[in-house]
């Protein structure tokens, strides 16, 4: 698994300036955490470039100006769609078309954000595939690009290296499925967190997320405990050793976690078990006892009566589905 990565953010003309800096503190957020390092850059077809917003970015790099490797992602950022349809952004993208393919067929994943998946349309890198775009574009999109499959009611939709999502907050979704896919579900979490968003995924899967959900609460403490909790699945920390985490005393964790959760420690710590159960029982490499030590149950027997409960089908039955 690689731990650095370059995002290159291509801004063209009236570029909107959310649907650049949401995924940009994204990146940058997780860079700060010390799972991987994210390398922010930017470039466009000219040194200077002016938001939609007024914003003029200057002494940008040129595409051929950054350096990429395979598994590094560009970035498109939403455009004015006004502005693309009366055609005043055809020179840039000619200029970047040749770029945005030689980019792809070297193994770098193109990400956009609203409307920036006019661009790849226009460049004809979307053609036969899956999309998505902001609520204004998918009829434009439809008409004037049939080989494209434009999907209207997803929140982001990938289609082998190439993403596309749908308006300017959806972008940072896109962005935090990213993370998930380089670190599993505890990264993005915690850069949702750090950013006091919700984490949605593509809405065709479960919304909820035991590492996002339960968490509107200011309670620091719970936090903190339930930071712990979810970063230590394989133990069964007591109530003193809780407290302790919490600074505070069991009499009060057992009180002010539920009052803050809605839920007891010991449900929730079930839940974080479970939820990571879920992930390892479809591993073929893991039978059901190390699946249940590495989750931090007594016995297989403790992991099945407790999966019971959250679930309609045994372990068991959910292992041999998913090799089917």
């Amino acid at each position: 698994m690689r731990n650095q990565y370059t995002i290159c953010f291509l801004l063209l003309p009236k570029v909107h300036l959310m649907d650049l800096a949401g995924p940009a503190q994204v990146f940058y957020e997780a860079s700060h955490l010390g799972s991987s390092r994210y390398t922010i850059t930017y470039c466009s077809a000219q040194r200077n470039v002016l938001s939609e917003q007024g914003l003029m970015f200057s002494q940008v790099k040129l595409p051929d100006e950054v350096d990429l490797m395979p598994g590094d992602y560009i970035v498109i950022p939403g455009i004015d769609f006004k502005s693309f349809v009366a055609g005043e952004l055809d020179s840039h993208i000619r200029i970047i078309r040749p770029w945005l393919k030689r980019k792809l067929s070297e193994g770098i994943h193109i990400a956009t954000i609203c409307s920036g998946s006019l661009i790849l349309a226009e460049a004809g890198l979307l053609d036969g595939r899956k999309c998505t775009s902001h609520w204004k574009c998918i009829e434009y999109m439809q008409q004037h690009y049939p080989a494209l499959q434009v999907l209207s009611d997803r929140l982001y939709v990938q289609d082998g290296a190439i993403y596309t999502s749908a308006g300017m907050t959806s972008g940072i979704d896109m962005s935090l499925a990213i993370l998930e896919n380089h670190h599993g579900p505890m990264v993005p979490a915690r850069v949702a967190r750090e950013m006091v968003v919700y984490a949605r995924r593509n809405n065709t899967d479960n919304q909820e997320s035991i590492y996002l959900d339960y968490r509107t609460h200011f309670n620091p403490a719970i936090h903190r405990i339930q930071d712990y909790i979810v970063s230590n699945p394989s133990k069964n920390p007591s109530l003193e050793e809780l407290a302790s985490v919490g600074n505070t005393s069991t009499r009060n964790l057992t009180r002010a976690f539920r009052k803050a959760t809605g839920h007891t420690v010991i449900e929730y710590k079930n839940t974080v078990k479970i939820a990571l159960a879920k992930t390892l029982v479809h591993n073929a490499g893991y039978t059901l006892d190390q699946v249940a030590s590495l989750c931090g149950f007594e016995s297989v027997r403790h992991f099945r009566r407790v999966w019971s409960k959250h679930n309609a089908t045994s372990p068991g039955i959910a292992k041999k589905m998913k090799a089917l």
